[in-house]
């Protein structure tokens, strides 16, 4: 099982206090990171913003309409997958009438969130499940959220389904749903009541990560913006209780850690332990949108251009006062928040939005609104890095 959630768009940053960190130098050369050269293969033409492996798939996202390769152009409406070995687009072609903005992929079918209302000409308001082979749409899981999901995720024998809705099917779900794998059917049990938007969802064995831009889950005024619930109940979990000060885009578990991808001013990254007490934080000059952790890297995506060398920033652009290393839209820190040389510098003002990573194929995949990476390296809106 491979998920990837989606990331919509630039989210306003929230006050608070400026978590303490410096990049204190640069990181373990030695650390495996992915080529910084994105492979040859197809690109979009318009904005990816989620995308998902499976074995040697990729699943693809967005507000594109036509997948591009040198000149050849194959119409593909907002979803699209390619073939991770040779970079060409597969003939998986669903019939989805909107945007796509969240993906996962679970037991030979795919998950779509989106701005949709209709899948394969049945109504699918917002959510939908398609084969991961075929594309043909499953009608047996029909379902309505009030609006477009922001994230989804698979665990525990559910979809996890977070964003700023009000309800799912007409009953009250307070921005965050599940859905049981098995049956389909959305689950009873699981309700908890974050009181703002949740924008990124992950699972961790019986616990379920909600990020974003709440004060309260559950009236508790002591998780916010980072919430760890019950996987099965979405009761707030109490051994997890972390300090964040600005509203998060992602948040991305590997083994006992937990990632956080936060808007600023400027931007951080920021490296929890398993109680929620901060390990190291990373500070860039724009929000960092999505992260990832591949063979001991941390992959961070978003629209800054530096990274910065202390947490001081200037001003809500997020300018280093201090000094700056230059990571246009993507980076990479070792597990110690150390800045790592790998640098594919890729162009665009909100520039990177989601990337994925493949263990097996020890690959990234990245989306967003970049036409290009160095000086002369075209790739439009849609790379990967293996």
């Amino acid at each position: 099982m491979t998920v990837r959630r989606g990331r919509l768009a630039v989210l306003a940053a929230a006050a608070g206090t400026v978590l303490a960190g410096a990049l204190t130098g640069v990181g373990n050369a030695a650390t495996a990171t992915v080529s910084a050269v994105p492979r040859a293969g197809v690109g979009f033409d318009a904005t990816v913003r989620a995308v998902a492996y499976s074995g040697n798939t990729i699943y693809i996202g967005g507000d594109f309409g036509t997948a591009v390769n040198g000149t050849t152009r194959t119409a593909r409406g907002y979803v699209a997958a390619v073939d991770a070995d040779t970079g060409a687009v597969t003939g998986w072609a669903p019939d989805v009438d909107g945007p796509v903005t969240a993906l996962a992929v679970a037991g030979g079918s795919v998950y779509l969130g989106g701005q949709f209302t209709h899948v394969g000409g049945a109504a699918h308001r917002h959510i939908a499940k398609v084969s991961a082979t075929s594309g043909a749409v499953d009608n047996g899981f029909a379902h309505t959220v009030a609006s477009p999901p922001m994230s989804l995720a698979t665990g525990a024998g559910r979809l996890y389904v977070v964003g700023a809705f009000a309800s799912v099917d007409g009953q009250p779900r307070s921005r965050a749903a599940a859905f049981s794998l098995s049956s389909g059917a959305l689950d009873s049990g699981f309700a908890p009541t974050p009181d703002d938007t949740v924008r990124s969802v992950a699972v961790a064995g019986d616990r379920v990560y909600l990020g974003g831009s709440f004060h309260q889950v559950d009236g508790s005024a002591d998780h916010q913006r980072l919430a760890a619930v019950s996987a099965t109940t979405g009761a707030l979990v109490p051994g997890f209780a972390a300090t964040v000060p600005y509203a998060v885009h992602d948040v991305t578990v590997s083994g006992t850690t937990v990632y956080a991808a936060l808007a600023g001013p400027g931007g951080r990254i920021v490296s929890y332990a398993p109680g929620g007490s901060a390990s190291w934080s990373l500070t860039t000059d724009g929000d960092v949108y999505d992260l990832a952790v591949l063979g001991g890297a941390v992959y961070a995506a978003g629209h800054f251009d530096d990274a910065c060398t202390t947490s001081r920033v200037a001003d809500a652009h997020g300018t280093c006062l201090d000094g700056k290393v230059r990571r246009q839209k993507l980076l990479a820190a070792d597990t110690s928040g150390r800045l790592l040389p790998w640098a594919p510098q890729a162009n665009g003002v909100v520039g990177v939005i989601v990337l994925a990573a493949s263990q097996s194929r020890h690959a990234i995949a990245v989306g967003g609104t970049f036409t290009t990476f160095g000086t002369n390296t075209a790739r439009a809106r849609f790379a990967q890095f293996g």
